[in-house]
């Protein structure tokens, strides 16, 4: 008994057009007359081969080869593919986390933002300073807003409680004395942004940021400038969301006003 087109393609997934692709470029053998073609076993098999090599990054040329050459040194084939497979992974896990950093900071890095470089090393700087889902300082409280944002007020169990409960447990305790500068700061939005007052507070929180980051990686990184950027974390992206649990909308955005006001920045301009 074979096997229809139409059971290839309800039981296999491949269409009669992918079929008919396959014989033109010499995978399978061309139907030599118009009447409707059967599969055999091994034809079922071979098709199944073709969709699978093809799939993991095989070109045609290559699987004609490995079907009909005997010398075809298949062991070295497979182990270059793997090789270019995991460089994809890696390239594409890279890209996901820039996409994910991207969607939750609502900040897309720019060349007139991070300076005149070449792409490449572009992608060696975000790597080392702009992908907090590597950064062991941002990674484990990317964990955490991952897991909050995922979820809906009422939707949390007990298991998943105790997850986020065990995470917090591993951010850097140095965030959660920002979080300290920020409600106050949140709670004297009767005061312009501007004022002495809450400036003073603004000025406190970028002291505790130079004192308390001391590793190299920061090292002259801190400044007025960078503190003003930070406002875009309460106007922008998932983590503004995050913060607007904590400090309220009004909240958020006056404490994105006095950020870029030290800073000597506009909103507009984040």
């Amino acid at each position: 008994m074979g096997y229809s087109v139409k059971w290839v393609y309800d039981n296999m997934g491949i269409t009669r057009d992918m079929l008919r692709h396959y014989e033109d470029v010499g995978l399978l053998p061309k139907n030599k007359d118009s009447k409707s073609r059967d599969y055999n076993d091994q034809d079922i098999e071979r098709i199944w081969g073709i969709k699978l090599l093809i799939g993991i990054g095989f070109l045609t040329k290559d699987i004609k080869m490995l079907m009909n050459d005997p010398e075809y040194d298949f062991d070295t084939a497979i182990a270059k593919k793997v090789e270019e497979l995991e460089k994809k992974r890696d390239e594409n896990l890279l890209y996901l986390q820039f996409a994910k950093t991207i969607k939750f900071t609502g900040c897309v890095p720019t060349v007139t933002k991070e300076g005149n470089m070449k792409f490449d090393d572009f992608l060696k700087f975000a790597r080392d300073n702009w992908n907090f889902y590597d950064n062991p300082h941002m990674a484990p409280f990317m964990k955490v807003a991952d897991m909050i944002m995922s979820k809906e007020e009422n939707d949390w169990n007990n298991v998943e409680t105790e997850q986020v409960l065990e995470m917090l447990e591993h951010i850097d305790e140095r965030e959660f004395v920002m979080y300290g500068y920020y409600k106050v700061i949140s709670d004297m939005r009767e005061m312009e942004h501007s004022c002495d007052t809450v400036q003073r507070v603004v000025r406190l929180l970028h002291e505790h940021m130079i004192s308390s980051y001391t590793e190299s990686e920061f090292d002259g990184k801190i400044t007025p400038k960078f503190i003003g950027k930070m406002a875009a974390s309460f106007i922008a992206g998932d983590i503004s969301k995050l913060n607007e649990n904590n400090y309220g909308k009004e909240g958020c955005l006056f404490i994105a006003n006095a950020l870029a006001y030290y800073g000597g920045l506009k909103l507009e301009d984040l």
